[in-house]
C-alpha cells in the first residue's frame, strides 16, 4: 500500500469545547461563544465566535451575528470568551502533536498540518491480515489515534484528524467525520474521495464562489475536476488552483513551525542618549514599522521582545507573551514600553533599542471577542493603505514629529 504522510488536526468547536470543559454543566447543551456584558447578558452587536455542535443543529455557526443565531434558536446559552484558556489549551494540544510529528505548521489557534514524510521506519505500516482492512493497519492511523486520545485525556477536548498524501485532501478529510473523527485517504485515491463532496467542502470555495460554479452547472468536486482545462483557464488563475485541488493535486505550501518568521526592528542611535522622551519615541517608531510589516503580510504575533544596548555595549533583553495574537501597533507598543522600563535604569545612556514580535502566524480575529480591539486594528490597516497610496508621511503620530529624521 502506498503511504500517505500528511495529517490535518482540527479541534472540534474549539472555543465552545473549552467553555464546556471549564463549566461541565454546559456539556451537551447548545452554547454560543460571543460577547457578553458585565452582567453576563449577550451583546446585541456581538458575533458568534463558535457554536457548539448542539447549537449547530439549529443553524447557528461561527461568524454569524449573535442576534441572528438567537433568532434561529432562542434557547441557546451565550457565554463570554475566556481567551487565556483558549491559548493555554491550544499550546497543550500542539505540544502533544509535537511528541509525534517531526514538523508542524500551526495555521490557527485550533488547527495545524502535521508532516510525517520520511517516518516510515519510525511509524511502520503493520502487516495486513486476512479480513483486516488495510487502512486500519496503517502506521499513521495508530499515531493519529494516540494523538486524539492524549488530547482527550490531557486537555479534555476532542480533535478530528484527516490523513492523506496532500495537504488539501487531509484538511477536507479532517472535516469528513466531525466531531471526534479520523479519516484516512489512501495515496492515489484523493480524486475519488473528493468527487462526491459538495464544492463548499474544498478550502478556498466560499458561498459566492459556490454560487458562481452552480450557475455554470458545477455542483460537486467531481464535476469541477471533470471540467476541461481549456475552460478552467478561461475562468481565471484562482479557478485553476481549485481545479487542481479537486483533481487531487496539492498546491498548498508547507511552512514548518520552526520556520515561521519573526518581525523585528532596531536602531543604533547617532549619539548615545538617556533622554526618556527620545528613547520612547524611537521605540514607538520601530513598533510602527514592525506593526506595518505584520499587517502587510497578514501575520499576527504574540511574543514581544525588547532589546537595549548601553553605551558600554552591555546588551539586555526581555520578552513577554500577550494573552492573544495581534498585529496592532498600539498593543505591541504598550507591552514594549513596559518591557523597556523594566530593562532600562532610566539614566545610563543607551546606544541602541530594538523590538521584535515572534510566535508569528496565528491568525486570530479579535472581532470575535473585543469590538474595540477589532476597530483599532481596522483603523491601523486603513492608515497603512493611506500611507501606501500617499506616502509614508501622509499620517504620522504627533509624538514622532518631535524627533527629527523619523518622518523623512
Amino acid at each position: 500500500m502506498t503511504r500517505s504522510s500528511w495529517m490535518h488536526l482540527d479541534l472540534d468547536a474549539f472555543f465552545a469545547s473549552v467553555e464546556q470543559k471549564l463549566n461541565p454543566s454546559l456539556k451537551g447543551k447548545p452554547i454560543l461563544v460571543g460577547r457578553v456584558d458585565p452582567h453576563g447578558r449577550s451583546v446585541p452587536r456581538g458575533v458568534v465566535a463558535t457554536a457548539s455542535y448542539e447549537a449547530r443543529k439549529f443553524g447557528c455557526k461561527s461568524g454569524m451575528p449573535l442576534f441572528q443565531a438567537l433568532k434561529l434558536y432562542p434557547a441557546a446559552i451565550v457565554v463570554g470568551g475566556h481567551y487565556k484558556e483558549y491559548i493555554k489549551a491550544s499550546d497543550a494540544v500542539f505540544s502533544i502533536a509535537a511528541r509525534y510529528a517531526p514538523k508542524i505548521e500551526q495555521v490557527g489557534i485550533d488547527e495545524a498540518f502535521l508532516d510525517f514524510s520520511g517516518t516510515n521506519l519510525i511509524y511502520p505500516d503493520l502487516p495486513v491480515r486476512p479480513g483486516d482492512g488495510s487502512a486500519s493497519r496503517h502506521g499513521l492511523i495508530e499515531v493519529a489515534r494516540k494523538i486524539k486520545e492524549e488530547i482527550k485525556t490531557e486537555v479534555g477536548i476532542t480533535a478530528s484528524i484527516g490523513i492523506a498524501a496532500t495537504k488539501v485532501c487531509a484538511k477536507v478529510a479532517s472535516d469528513y467525520q466531525k466531531p471526534d473523527g479520523l479519516t484516512y485517504v489512501q495515496k492515489g485515491k484523493e480524486k475519488e474521495f473528493l468527487a462526491p463532496l459538495p464544492l463548499i467542502d474544498l478550502p478556498g470555495i466560499g458561498r459566492k464562489m459556490e454560487e458562481y460554479f452552480h450557475r455554470l452547472g458545477v455542483k460537486t468536486l467531481g464535476e469541477l475536476a471533470a471540467v476541461p482545462f481549456e475552460k478552467i483557464e478561461a475562468w481565471g488563475k484562482f479557478t485553476i488552483n481549485l481545479w487542481e485541488a479537486a483533481n487531487g493535486v496539492d498546491n498548498i505550501w508547507f511552512v514548518p513551525r520552526a520556520q515561521v518568521k519573526s518581525v523585528s526592528r532596531s536602531e543604533t542611535f547617532a549619539k548615545n542618549s538617556n533622554d526618556p522622551k527620545f528613547i520612547l519615541t524611537m521605540l514607538q517608531y520601530l513598533t510602527e514599522k514592525a506593526g506595518e510589516e505584520l499587517r502587510s503580510e497578514g501575520y499576527f504575533g504574540r511574543c514581544v521582545h525588547v532589546t537595549i544596548r548601553y553605551n558600554d555595549f552591555r546588551t539586555l533583553s526581555r520578552q513577554r507573551l500577550l494573552p492573544y495574537s495581534t498585529a496592532s501597533t498600539k498593543e505591541i507598543y504598550e507591552l514594549g514600553e513596559t518591557l523597556l522600563k523594566e530593562l532600562w535604569d532610566g539614566c545610563t545612556p543607551l546606544r541602541l533599542v530594538g523590538i521584535s514580535v515572534s510566535q508569528v502566524g496565528e491568525v486570530i480575529q479579535p472581532s470575535l471577542f473585543d469590538s474595540v480591539r477589532a476597530k483599532r486594528l481596522e483603523l491601523e490597516k486603513r492608515i497603512d493603505r493611506l500611507k501606501s497610496r500617499f506616502g509614508k508621511n501622509a499620517l504620522v503620530p504627533a509624538s514622532l514629529l518631535a524627533v527629527k529624521g523619523l518622518t523623512r
